[in-house]
C-alpha cells in the first residue's frame, strides 16, 4: 500500500500501534472547530479547521483511558503511518 493510499481512511478502517501492541477502530471523522463560526463576533472571519478521527483502542495498554476513544488529526495519522508507529488495515 502506498503512503497516498494510507492518508485515505474511512470508518471502520484498523489500525494497528506497533510501540503499544493495540489494536484501533476508526469509528468518527469530523472537522474539530465544526460549528464554530456560529460563536465567532465576525462569521466572516477565517477560520483554518482540522480534520479529526476518533479512535476505539482495544489492547494490553487501553487501561490509561476511562472509554477507550482517543481523538487524532488526520495529519497526525499519516505522519505515524509513515514513520512505520502504525499499520492501517483498510475495511473493504
Amino acid at each position: 500500500m502506498t503512503t497516498k493510499d494510507k492518508s485515505q481512511f474511512s470508518v471502520g478502517d484498523i489500525v494497528y500501534d506497533h510501540l503499544n501492541k493495540d489494536v484501533g477502530v476508526l469509528i468518527r471523522k469530523y472537522l474539530l472547530f465544526e460549528g464554530i463560526r456560529a460563536l465567532l463576533d465576525d462569521p466572516k472571519e477565517e477560520i483554518q479547521d482540522i480534520m479529526v478521527w476518533d479512535i476505539f483502542w482495544t489492547g494490553p495498554n487501553t487501561w490509561l483511558f476511562d472509554s477507550g476513544v482517543q481523538t487524532y488529526t488526520e495529519d497526525g495519522l499519516k505522519i505515524l503511518l509513515e514513520t512505520g508507529a502504525l499499520e492501517l488495515y483498510k475495511n473493504t
